[in-house]
């Protein structure tokens, strides 16, 4: 199977090479917890392989500043294709498009964050039910375009807290259901250290995992090992 690497070595060995291609991988975590910097950057690493990149702005976080502080060359971000949905509904539109631009030739699909935009516009009963059918038919989808093309999938989420057993629990936003379709999922978390982020494995190849964990400093260029 292919992986894309994330560009720092340390977040490489926890994933066992990277994020494996034709397949969904999710990565969660509270604010500035370097979810959309890890997205940048693996975006950049998948365009300076030739993959073409489909980059779902759906948080507002992408920049051409933060891009340009990246390690990389005009040739390379000219591969990266933003796309900045208005609402949930037409993150949906966009993704449901996807399958007429893809080749046989690799490429890389991000949405970052796809429950952005989802937990924004939930409001009344019926419509959580509306929604959460919507990204559930959207999950799908993508699922099955990563498995019928050479198409790496990396989606970050929003976290909510609710009462644990003793303490507060931090899960993401849609929970259920983006753990159903992710083979591959991480949570990012803040440490002691202002600069640095500690990343959990939380699945693996579609199983559970417990334990495994790396930390990666945040720089003006990027994700590094800490």
């Amino acid at each position: 199977m292919d992986r894309l690497s994330t560009g720092c070595s340390s977040v490489d060995k926890l994933l066992k090479g990277g994020f494996p291609t034709r397949q969904i991988n999710f990565v969660y975590g509270e604010a500035s917890t370097g979810k959309t910097v890890l997205s940048m950057q693996c975006a950049v690493e998948a365009a300076g392989r030739n993959f073409k990149v489909f980059y779902v702005d759906s948080h507002g976080s992408f920049s051409p500043h933060r891009l340009e502080n990246l390690p990389v060359s005009r040739e390379v971000a000219q591969r990266i294709v933003v796309f900045r949905p208005e609402d949930f509904q037409d993150q949906i539109r966009i993704t449901e498009t996807l399958e007429n631009l893809l080749t046989k030739n690799p490429a890389l699909l991000v949405i970052d964050s796809v429950t952005g935009l989802y937990r924004a516009g939930l409001g009344k009963p019926k419509e959580v039910f509306a929604y959460n059918r919507e990204l559930n038919r959207e999950l799908a989808y993508l699922a099955d375009i990563a498995r019928r093309y050479k198409l790496g999938t990396l989606l970050t989420g929003e976290v909510h807290s609710q009462p644990g057993f003793g303490e507060w629990a931090v899960e993401p936003v849609a929970t259920r259901t983006l753990r159903h379709w992710s083979q591959l999922m991480v949570r990012l978390r803040p440490t002691a250290r202002r600069e640095v982020r500690e990343c959990v494995l939380e699945k693996m190849d579609g199983r559970e995992v417990s334990g495994p964990r790396t930390f990666f400093r945040i720089s003006e260029t990027g994700i590094e090992n800490a």
